[in-house]
């Protein structure tokens, strides 16, 4: 089995023409971006809340990893549904 490639997870916060702003443990990034990625960030930017994985060395955005990579789609989702229980209150 290929090895994942480290990564974090970072906060959606701004995006830009060349390239998107993220929080990491508190503090921004920006992070340059391609086409590709730009109009894929355009359509999550609505979202209250949006994880992307980013490089450890937060220079780079892991987006392909996410179509090929379950090892990174479980990490996301474990910690959406860990935020949604802890701060949804919907249904009670």
């Amino acid at each position: 089995m290929r090895r994942l490639e480290a990564f974090t997870l970072a906060t959606f916060l701004e995006l830009h023409p060349t390239h998107v702003t993220v929080m990491i443990h508190q503090t921004p990034y920006d992070i340059p971006l391609s086409q590709e990625e730009h109009v894929l960030l355009q359509l999550l930017q609505e979202e209250p809340l949006v994880l992307l994985p980013v490089s450890r060395n937060h220079r780079q955005l892991l987006l392909n990893r996410l179509a090929t990579d379950p090892m990174v789609l479980e990490e996301l989702n474990d910690f959406e549904g860990a935020a949604d229980s802890s701060v949804s209150s919907e249904g009670a």
